[in-house]
């Protein structure tokens, strides 16, 4: 699956900046492991918070924490997926 940023580069022309090093490919696969692994956590605590909560606000506000949480994880995958990706 394509990140948002890789399908943006594509439709503006901006992918094909060349080739990607072995070091490179070696470097993004372990950013995205990281990433991944993060979330994996991150779905973990929030499944055991929200398992002994009541439907409610409480379980919205730690929703809405999850949410924010992996989506910073995200946009710090594809940053540093972009800074690999130029430290070529």
């Amino acid at each position: 699956m394509k990140s948002a940023i890789e399908l943006a580069m594509e439709r503006s022309g901006g992918g094909d900046r060349g080739k990607l090093t072995e070091a490179q490919k070696k470097e993004i696969a372990e950013i995205r492991s990281r990433a991944k692994a993060r979330m994996a956590e991150e779905e973990i605590m929030f499944q055991k918070k929200t398992a002994s909560l009541p439907p409610g606000e409480a379980k919205t506000a730690v929703e809405a924490e999850y949410a924010n949480t992996i989506r910073k994880i995200r946009e710090k995958m594809e940053s540093n997926i972009e800074k690999a990706r130029s430290d070529g």
